[in-house]
């Protein structure tokens, strides 16, 4: 699971500083997904969807996250359906 609060930076290997372009606002574990997922708020994030953004950890870590949909799990109601 990301950590809230990380910050968001489209080029991993830029030279620090790194230009922030956004952050964690909140992070959960899903039973459905069996992983975590996360909200950010990431600028122009709505072009970006699809597209990979880093997170670099104070441990020296990276973390890569792709930029999604609000309705990742099951977009077409195909659930409700049964």
């Amino acid at each position: 699971m990301l950590e809230e609060g990380a910050q968001i930076v489209f080029d991993p290997d830029h030279a620090i500083p790194m230009p922030m372009m956004g952050h964690v606002t909140s992070s959960y574990y899903s039973p459905t997904l069996r992983s975590g997922f996360a909200l950010a708020v990431v600028k122009g994030g709505q072009s970006r969807m699809g597209e990979t953004v880093y997170l670099p950890m104070a441990d020296g870590k990276t973390h890569a996250a792709e930029i999604v949909g609000p309705i990742f799990y099951d977009p077409k109601g195909a659930r409700q359906h049964v």
